[in-house]
């Protein structure tokens, strides 16, 4: 019963994510770098990521988003 309620504050946050900017396509700057978002926010063992090229590489890659943008998203309303 707990990992339903889990999965679906996941959910809710990721809508959040989307709904600010972190979105399939956009480009967002994360740990310093400039990337480009190649898939919506998604939960993962351990928190929520995104798939994301950065501009120097042209494999995507994993990147887990940290927690400060966690939080923010969590304080946001959904519009």
């Amino acid at each position: 019963m707990t990992a339903e309620v889990d999965r679906s504050q996941d959910r809710d946050t990721c809508r959040k994510l989307i709904s600010l900017g972190y979105a399939r396509f956009n480009r967002v700057r994360l740990y310093g770098q400039e990337m480009k978002l190649v898939s919506d926010p998604f939960p993962e063992e351990g928190g929520i990521v995104v798939e994301v090229v950065s501009t120097n590489e042209s494999a995507s890659r994993r990147v887990k988003l940290p927690l400060s943008i966690l939080q923010m998203a969590a304080s946001k309303r959904i519009a």
